[in-house]
């Protein structure tokens, strides 16, 4: 290809991914591979396929990147992923191993063990889950948000409560007033510590327009120190707010949470269990859903 047309085409990739639908870019990629197949363009078509949720055909065309240039670690990464999506546990734990040789900065073996823990969360084993968050944060002290879900996670499944407030305490330190504050106080009332919990959801409370997430909460709490009445109010009150903002064609996966916890609350396993089919649909992460599944099984 010549060099004047590699730079159009860059550009064009990139103009593309700014302003252009990814149907849209899949059009264009197809015109040029047709034309001239490289293992670059084959990337960019695999992660456009990635966004319209064709994993199969992402994967086709990453494998025929790869075969070119099989050490290339950003592709290897990317096809980890996409395996971890389709919830090839086993084939994605094999690749991010073949990643963890390839790592040649701490950035990259911290990605890369998370991963792995993602791999071995799909397999539902918490302990070396568990075991490969640590060694990410090892890499990097600091981590990043979703990371501290993760190990959270694990640390829930594995009943490690102390651990697990320790570990969100640390990442409040980090990255506070984040989603990691609810799940701070989540594992507070998972660890028996209601009235800590308590005093942060009513500092909280006042200071948000939607407050169902953190009315659930209240729910919990309540429920536990016997408190029945108030109890029902704010599921009430929680239930309510979902109804008026749950859009369910296009659903938020935080209010579809809610809402299945509201279910959850109210003894509606039936619907529980379809609400979390709908989560696993739209992908919503494990962190999300793990409670709601070990409510379903628990009952």
């Amino acid at each position: 290809m010549p060099r004047t047309l590699v730079i159009f085409f860059s550009c064009l990739i990139c103009h593309t991914q700014a302003h252009e639908s990814p149907s849209h870019s899949l059009e264009l990629l197809n015109e040029h591979i047709e034309e001239h197949s490289t293992p670059s363009l084959l990337f960019q078509r695999a992660m456009a396929y990635k966004e319209l949720g064709k994993m199969n055909l992402a994967i086709a065309d990453l494998t025929l990147a790869l075969k070119e240039k099989p050490n290339h670690l950003p592709w290897l990464i990317e096809r980890c992923r996409i395996e971890l999506i389709k919830h090839q546990a086993d084939i994605a734990l094999g690749t991010a191993n073949k990643c963890l040789k390839l790592a040649k900065s701490n950035t990259q073996r911290a990605e890369i063990h998370i991963l792995r823990a993602q791999a071995y969360q799909l397999s539902s084993k918490p302990k070396p889950s568990l075991h490969a968050c640590q060694l990410a944060f090892k890499e990097v002290p600091d981590g990043k948000i979703d990371w501290f879900l993760l190990r959270s996670e694990n640390h829930y499944l594995l009943g490690l409560h102390k651990e697990r407030i320790r570990g969100l305490k640390a990442g409040l330190n980090t990255y506070p007033e984040t989603i990691l504050k609810p799940h701070y106080v989540d594992a507070l009332i998972d660890a028996g510590q209601h009235q800590a919990a308590l005093s942060i959801i009513e500092k909280e409370l006042p200071t948000l327009r939607w407050q169902a997430h953190w009315q659930i909460k209240k729910t919990r709490v309540l429920i536990t120190l016997d408190r029945q009445i108030e109890a029902q109010t704010c599921l009430q009150i929680a239930t309510q707010e979902i109804q008026q903002r749950l859009n369910p064609a296009h659903p938020d996966i935080f209010l579809l949470a809610d809402q299945a916890h509201t279910e959850l609350l109210m003894g509606k396993q039936k619907e529980a269990k379809a609400t979390l089919r709908k989560l696993r649909k739209h992908r919503a992460p494990r962190w999300l859903t793990s409670r709601i599944q070990s409510q379903i099984t628990k009952d």
